[in-house]
C-alpha cells in the first residue's frame, strides 16, 4: 500500500485535467472581452461618422444619417445591433442633431452564456 501511494505515474495527467478548464475559461473570457472592445470601437466610429455627416450643409435627412451610420459600422453582429436614433433639438438657441446607437450582446463562454452587455453611444452634432 505504501508503494502505491508513492507511485507518481499518472500524476501529470491528473494535474493537466485540473489545470486546463480554468485556463480555457480565462482564455475564452479574454476573447469575449476583445470582441466587446472591438464592438465598442465600431459603434463609436459609426456614430461619429454619422455625426460628422449630420453637420454638413445642406443638412441631410434622418434616413440619410441612419444609412451613413449603418454603412460605417464594423465589429458589430447585426443580430444584436439596434438601429440608430436621430433626434433634433436646440441648446441655447443653437440647433443640434443627436445620434444614439445601442448594441447589446451576451458573452458566450463555452459552458454558459451571460446576460447581455449593453453598449450605448451618443454623439451630438451642431
Amino acid at each position: 500500500m505504501i508503494r502505491l501511494a508513492r507511485d507518481q505515474r499518472g500524476a501529470a495527467a491528473i494535474e493537466f485535467v485540473l489545470a486546463v478548464p480554468p485556463f480555457i475559461m480565462l482564455l475564452m473570457g479574454a476573447l469575449q472581452l476583445g470582441i466587446i472592445a472591438c464592438a465598442r470601437t465600431g459603434l463609436q466610429h459609426a456614430v461619429d461618422e454619422g455625426a460628422r455627416y449630420a453637420s454638413i450643409f445642406p443638412r441631410p435627412s434622418d434616413t440619410d444619417i441612419i444609412a451613413k451610420v449603418n454603412s460605417r459600422e464594423f465589429g458589430l453582429d447585426p443580430a444584436y445591433t439596434n438601429n440608430p436614433t436621430v433626434t433634433h433639438g436646440t441648446q441655447y438657441g443653437v440647433p443640434y442633431t443627436e445620434i444614439t446607437m445601442t448594441y447589446s450582446r451576451p458573452l458566450n463562454f463555452i459552458v454558459y452564456q451571460t446576460r447581455a452587455i449593453s453598449i450605448s453611444y451618443t454623439r451630438r452634432a451642431y
